[in-house]
């Protein structure tokens, strides 16, 4: 197709290495790992030109583990069997920005288009133990949803995004999971920084074994800012969230009606977490590749019970470039979850070693 008004593109990233972990009170293990730097996905991307500046756009996107070919539902998620799992949207653009409709990521999850989330030298890459998904409450892929992204004007843009039923909208409007989200980006010659707030008002039941029960809303607050020095490039971000539905590092919370204590059995803890988390990084040229460090903390309370929790990690990790397209890289992390996330997915070590290329 004519390449000057309208193309489709094939598009991916292949991500494969292997990681050797041990969580407090568990085993050590050996593992082929998927996805650790790079996405392993691979999409089709169109544009067509509609005249004026205007253009008609789609993605479609599919996550997958490399090591097995099953489908993945996020960066750290579950396993999804559906197809195009990741984005799949329709939508228009111009010098008036972009609009666009279908299966699109949250606004701080770390994914897509959308992703707002910085103010880190890792990101949500290589492990939740010393990256930012081991202690902030990120959100995830929502369906049914609407984005729209302004022009950057003097180093200002704004987002924002919604969503009519974030796992379905059949019902009435009432009773479907909403997301709503905002969002300014400020970026002047090596200043970086962001700010986002997003909900999740939770409107249908949360179904288990004794019975359904309503969760309270959710509110994200997080912001972020880097600057390159030009020798090495400083980040810190923050994070405040009131009545998550689960705690750092996707550590669901249950509580057992009899005991009261955290469970992961019984009822949904229906007041959720308050938490604040915290991070600040350093990313450096090094050896022809680039190395970074990242500390990472959060403290929180389970709010039905009063339980407390807090956890810290640090991340490191090194890329090196074999090639435009291809790079190899490593990673050592430790993470020291205490009260409510002893013994958890973050309260441990992690090393991993691979390579990725994209296309």
């Amino acid at each position: 197709m004519d390449a000057t008004s309208t193309s489709i593109t094939l598009f991916g990233e292949l991500d494969a290495g292997v990681k050797v972990s041990k969580l407090k009170g568990g085993k050590t293990k050996v593992q082929m790992s998927n996805g650790n730097w790079y996405w392993t996905s691979w999409g089709i991307k169109g544009v067509e030109d509609l005249g004026g500046g205007n253009a008609a756009i789609f993605t479609l996107q599919q996550a997958f583990k490399l090591n097995n070919g099953e489908g993945v539902a996020s960066s750290h998620g579950t396993t999804s069997s559906g197809g195009f799992n990741n984005q799949a949207f329709l939508g228009l653009q111009g010098p008036w920005g972009r609009l666009t409709f279908g299966h699109q990521a949250g606004l701080s999850s770390g994914d897509g288009d959308y992703s707002m989330l910085g103010g880190s030298a890792i990101g949500t890459g290589f492990d939740m133990i010393g990256d930012l998904a081991g202690v902030f409450l990120t959100t995830s892929w929502l369906d049914n949803s609407i984005a729209y992204r302004t022009q950057e004007w003097n180093g200002l843009q704004f987002t924002a995004m919604y969503s009519n039923g974030t796992d379905g909208d059949d019902n009435k409007w009432a009773k479907n999971n909403h997301y709503y989200g905002v969002g300014v980006t400020y970026d002047v010659g090596a200043f970086n920084s962001n700010f986002m707030f997003e909900r999740e008002d939770h409107k249908s039941k949360v179904a288990y074994a004794d019975g359904s029960v309503k969760l309270d809303p959710t509110n994200y607050y997080t912001l972020g800012a880097s600057y390159d020095f030009g020798d090495f490039t400083l980040y810190g971000a923050y994070q405040y969230v009131s009545h998550g539905t689960r705690m750092p590092g996707y550590n669901y919370i249950h509580i057992d009606k009899k005991t009261g204590a955290s469970t992961t059995v019984a009822e949904p803890a229906t007041k959720g977490v308050n938490q604040n988390a915290a991070s600040v990084s350093i990313a450096a040229p090094l050896w022809g590749g680039t190395a970074m460090l990242q500390l990472n903390g959060v403290k929180g309370k389970i709010k039905n019970t009063g339980e407390k929790y807090n956890a810290w990690s640090i991340g490191s990790g090194y890329t090196y470039p074999l090639s435009k397209r291809t790079l190899v890289y490593g990673s050592i992390n430790y993470g020291d979850g205490n009260k409510a996330l002893s013994e958890s997915s973050i309260d441990g070590y992690s090393c991993i070693f691979g390579m990725a290329t994209s296309f």
